[in-house]
């Protein structure tokens, strides 16, 4: 089995146990445990402070004890916080187990997207990596949503913290067949050229967007068209599925064409702003095929450019940098979102029309970023 061929099942393996329960956890929280959107929006904000401390901290012990390493201590840490949280199932244990969750979690985006930027060092062959990559955690992102949305709606939330605590752990031994790499540069080397800085700005509004697949969206189908959470499992479902098969082609497509990201984020305000038109299923599967497509292009072209920036002495602190940008996107658009359906609910256009803004914003900053940055496209 090749290397690329191990990442898309370590990818997949992880995926699936991660998926049962990420896009739940903030309804869960809401519904299941009675907090309010308000103290929701201040979790997710929270979560973003928990993410900025995990992604600096993720990127020096990358460095300084292996990719490798790290991957296998952020999984065994998540998987036990996940176990803890079901037997305590209590609302204040369990959110504050969900951000250490959240913690480990973050470490190990890091030294994964820092692994792949070792293994395959051409803006090419990191394009095909990440994409192949994309397919596995895709497929287990297919099944995941999809069964945790049926355990969620018949059992409840707390089994799903257990199953999600046990799945977790079924990638560590192909993980132990990756090879392992350090940094070359001292623990305080934080050198970050002027480049890498600038593109970190549309990326944070990239992962605003991208962080509606989850809460924003579960809550909003569930509160105004009465979807059952089964149903947004399926949503999410069609997200994997057309990764899965469609992911690899995609890559192939876009690959030495990194200027499509501009394309890409329009297609996503597109696809959000389509949100306020949705009226049934049917057009929700269409419009999450949408969303799909832009997410296809963007980011696989969004960890190519971070790894192609940064340099090889000291990878994994500059992409534990671009993962906290990715993770405070994520969190805020959460957060955000939360915030604004305190208000705008009921009235969708406004609601999607400015979440759908962020995508524009950024489609624009990364043309005017790109014609700057000729030598590496």
């Amino acid at each position: 089995m090749n290397e690329v061929d191990k990442l898309a099942l370590i990818g997949g393996f992880r995926a699936f146990g991660s998926s049962i329960i990420w896009p739940f956890m903030g309804f869960a929280l809401y519904k299941v445990y009675g907090f309010s959107l308000t103290y929701v929006s201040l979790f997710y904000l929270i979560q973003a402070f928990v993410s900025v401390i995990a992604s600096i901290s993720g990127g020096i012990m990358t460095d300084y004890f292996g990719r490798k390493r790290m991957i296998i201590i952020s999984i065994v840490m998540s998987s036990v916080a996940l176990f803890i949280a079901y037997i305590i199932n209590l609302p204040i244990p369990v959110a504050c187990l969900i951000l250490i969750q959240s913690y480990f979690s973050s470490i190990y985006n890091v030294s994964t997207t820092t692994i792949v930027g070792d293994m395959f060092k051409s803006s090419e062959n990191l394009v095909k990596a990440f994409s192949r990559q994309r397919v596995g955690i895709n497929a287990g992102w297919a099944l995941g949503p999809l069964i945790g949305g049926y355990v969620f709606s018949t059992y409840g939330f707390r089994l799903l913290l257990l199953i999600s605590s046990l799945l977790i752990l079924i990638s560590i031994p192909l993980i132990r067949l990756l090879p392992e790499f350090k940094g070359k540069s001292s623990v305080l080397d934080f050198s970050v050229s002027r480049e890498f800085i600038i593109f970190l700005i549309p990326t944070f509004l990239t992962f605003v967007i991208i962080g509606q697949l989850g809460f924003g969206i579960l809550t909003y189908y569930t509160s105004i068209l009465d979807f059952t959470e089964f149903q947004v499992g399926i949503l999410f479902a069609i997200n994997g599925v057309m990764i899965v098969f469609l992911q690899d082609l995609m890559g192939r497509i876009i690959n030495k064409r990194i200027k499509l990201i501009s394309l890409g984020m329009v297609i996503y305000g597109l696809g959000y702003l389509g949100i306020a038109l949705v009226t049934n299923f049917y057009l929700a599967s269409v419009d999450i095929a949408v969303i799909t497509l832009a997410e296809m292009i963007v980011t696989p072209l969004s960890q190519t450019l971070a790894n192609s920036l940064a340099s090889q002495k000291t990878r994994g602190k500059q992409i534990g940098l671009y993962s906290m940008v990715t993770g405070i996107g994520r969190i805020v658009g959460s957060s955000l979102i939360s915030e604004l359906m305190n208000y705008y609910l009921y009235t969708p256009l406004i609601l999607w029309g400015v979440i759908s803004s962020f995508g524009f914003i950024s489609a624009c900053l990364y043309y005017i970023f790109l014609r700057k940055l000729k030598s590496i496209l």
